[in-house]
């Protein structure tokens, strides 16, 4: 009778996934503080925030830089329905999403026919306008001062803190398998072509402009569900929450959890949040020790800390576009063209 093992592979690719599941989940037994649990939360919507953009650009190889923009804009919108066009809060969520998709199917359909740094720029563009609106548009917005929103709120009933932490830690779940799956199917050989290269990957039937501009999009609405779930974490929402320092975040976490890795978002996530919360002891040396480490990552760990787990958990490289190893015949007497 055979035996059946399990390839190492399918542990390499699922069990840290249920390993952070666990954590995440046993996290509240081992807690003290409700700080603590607020920073385990931010680490959630950060993973989510960082998954949109490891799919467009660590997958797919646009680089985007306007999703702090989107963070925004979900966050906005969903402030705004709830406390002007009287909406709950779960009225409140799919529309706001909806939102972010809309804004993202109108830039995207212009802007992702620019390439490499024109349409880093473009972006970057972008949400320094959403940041400038936030700001400006002080009779909306709220301006500097921001939007206070009610707590959230489920019928009568409203949301106590651990209920609120556990729904973040299933929404990052899920959101997870959403991209490991994308990154398992044919999608993400797609995405991973483009990447490689547009033009040959349009010649093998991949149809790039609509790939780009679905990612884009999914990109956009993850970037908006992570800043609902921030403003929903923090019962306010501030211009802050489009600026520079969101998009610094997010790079960060992309050059320390691993781009183009199916756990660098969450992984990343963990040092960025948690970071800050160690070197308080540097004092006035914190940004100092914070900016060598980064680049400590940048020689030693330049997968970051994914490659550590192993490559399955990365996206195979494709073979779409390898050249067929030429055969030589073996006698040159051989007839020319044999085994060509």
């Amino acid at each position: 009778m055979k035996t059946v093992s399990i390839p190492s592979a399918f542990w390499s690719v699922k069990a840290p996934f249920f390993v952070l599941l666990a954590v995440a989940l046993l996290a509240p037994m081992l807690l003290t503080t409700g700080f603590q649990l607020r920073l385990i939360s931010l680490i959630c919507i950060y993973a989510i925030l960082s998954v949109g953009f490891n799919l467009l650009y660590g997958y797919a190889g646009q680089i985007a830089m306007g999703h702090q923009g989107f963070f925004a804009i979900g966050a906005y919108g969903y402030a705004l329905l709830q406390l002007n066009a009287k909406f709950s809060a779960l009225g409140a969520l799919p529309v706001s999403l909806m939102i972010c998709a809309l804004v993202a199917l109108v830039i995207g359909v212009p802007l992702l026919r620019l390439r490499t740094h024109y349409l880093a720029m473009a972006t970057l563009c972008f949400g320094i306008v959403i940041a400038g609106v936030a700001n400006r548009w002080i009779e909306v917005t709220g301006g500097t001062a921001g939007l206070l929103i009610p707590a959230l709120t489920i019928g009568d009933k409203s949301v106590d803190r651990l209920t609120l932490y556990y729904v973040i830690v299933i929404v990052t779940a899920l959101v997870l398998m959403l991209q490991n799956f994308i990154v398992s199917s044919h999608l993400g050989r797609s995405l991973q072509a483009i990447r490689d290269d547009e033009r040959a990957a349009a010649a093998l039937g991949v149809s790039v402009s609509v790939q780009k501009l679905r990612v884009f999009v999914l990109s956009a609405v993850l970037a908006g569900l992570a800043g609902i779930g921030f403003s929903v974490v923090s019962q306010q929402v501030s211009p802050s929450m489009g600026e520079f320092p969101v998009l610094v975040s997010m790079l960060t976490i992309a050059v320390v959890g691993g781009l183009g890795t199916r756990y660098g978002p969450v992984l990343g996530s963990i040092v960025v949040v948690a970071a800050p919360q160690l070197l308080t002891r540097f004092g006035e040396l914190q940004t100092l020790v914070y900016g060598l480490c980064l680049l400590l990552f940048l020689i030693f760990l330049p997968n970051g800390l994914s490659g550590l787990l192993g490559s399955p958990s990365r996206l195979p490289r494709s073979r779409l576009f390898r050249r067929p190893p030429s055969r030589v015949p073996a006698n040159p007497a051989v007839k020319k063209g044999v085994g060509q």
